[in-house]
């Protein structure tokens, strides 16, 4: 004979107007894989400082960088196909929310998933569904570990109930590899919820390559930066020693070397490439791949082959008190004990920067007025210090 409670609960039951509810997980997470590579791959990687960066994204990889692909650890462009270790996609454990709305999109709970420690009776279930790490793998094993680094909403369901939702009967399934937790699958009351995908962002990407040594230790892949024997790039102009803005259709940079360009590539685009003496490119995996379209470039006023060559700095502030007429340098202003800047002349605390920029009409007066002539004794000095 049912109890009295048990008919209690029945009348709840049949009172209850069945409910849609909506659960999300939402955070920071991603796509992580682990997979067994040939100690070949390893030896290969090393010796020809592949980084693993290069090729996981690149699915040409190979071709520009003159390797042979069936020696790497996984086809380029393809890293998430090594994983017969594992392979997962989901939130983060210690950085994920829970969301649970129901059919009017009222909130019924919002917690951050670490809060749910499993240890309180109305708690969620946790189920961890694969477990792996480095140091389990045979000594002299090559292990790859590639992550995608995401964020937005991994997990979107719905689940329909014709009783009031009860959170000790949901489950969250995870995947923990060498760590790090991945909640990616969702049941109520021993019911999986299906997963619409949800939406999300990539942020970074992270791979790495693990030789496992005696007793689980493991030795991290490190290789040597490769040399390309690309020409290094040198620091940016500032904006007083920065050369006006030429057409390329007009007039060509004379002196070999990175100028700041501007060129149509499925719209505008700016950056820096560099002028060989014939044409503007951009190096790669020691290759020089021409730029077409260039519209404008720019450079510096003086001869960079020597820093003996640069002007002197002008001044870069000037007093916003008119009546004061104070022009000088950021560091001759005199700091108080609250760490705020005054004017040395008439103790203000207000300042403008001084325009210098080429194509201005303010920055070519400016320049005329602060900026002096390059004086190879004073330009000595500041080098030898």
């Amino acid at each position: 004979m049912a109890t009295l409670e048990d008919q209690q609960k029945l009348i709840e039951v049949l009172k209850f107007t069945p409910r849609t509810y909506k659960i999300s997980l939402w955070g920071y997470g991603g796509e992580k894989v682990m997979g067994t590579v040939e100690r070949e791959a390893w030896d290969y990687c090393m010796d020809n400082q592949v980084d693993l960066s290069d090729i996981s994204w690149n699915n040409d990889a190979a071709d520009d960088m003159e390797l042979d692909a069936d020696r790497l650890p996984f086809l380029p462009g393809s890293w998430y196909e090594c994983d017969n270790l594992a392979h997962v996609n989901g939130v983060n454990k210690n950085a994920g929310t829970l969301q649970i709305e129901d059919e009017h999109g009222e909130t019924v709970v919002e917690a951050s998933l670490d809060s749910f420690d499993g240890c309180s009776n109305d708690s969620i279930e946790w189920e961890c569904d694969n477990e792996v790490w480095v140091g389990q793998s045979p000594e002299g094993t090559v292990v790859f570990i590639g992550s995608s680094n995401e964020k937005g909403t991994f997990f979107e369901g719905e689940i329909e109930l014709t009783e009031p939702f009860d959170i000790t009967k949901l489950t969250l399934q995870y995947d923990d590899i060498d760590g790090e937790e991945l909640v990616n699958a969702v049941t109520y009351n021993g019911e999986d919820i299906d997963n619409w995908g949800g939406s999300t962002d990539g942020k970074s990407s992270d791979f790495t390559m693990c030789l496992v040594k005696e007793n689980g230790e493991w030795e991290n892949y490190e290789p040597e930066e490769k040399d390309w024997g690309h020409p290094e790039y040198g620091t940016s102009p500032s904006t007083w020693e920065k050369s006006k803005t030429f057409k390329f259709n007009k007039q060509k940079p004379t002196i070999p070397g990175y100028y700041s360009c501007t060129w149509r590539h499925y719209g505008t685009t700016y950056g820096s490439a560099y002028w060989d003496g014939e044409n503007f490119g951009e190096w790669e995996y020691g290759k020089f791949n021409t730029i077409a379209d260039v519209v404008s470039w720019s450079g510096y006023t003086w001869d960079t082959s020597s820093w003996v060559n640069q002007p002197p700095e002008p001044v870069d502030l000037e007093c916003e008190d008119k009546t004061c007429g104070w022009v000088g340098k950021g560091e001759e202003r005199i700091e108080d004990p609250n760490y705020d800047s005054h004017c040395p002349k008439c103790n203000g605390i207000e300042f403008n920067w001084i325009d210098y920029d080429p194509d201005t009409k303010e920055g070519r007066t400016n320049r005329k007025k602060y900026c002096r002539e390059w004086d190879p004794e004073e330009s000595l000095k500041r080098i030898i210090g």
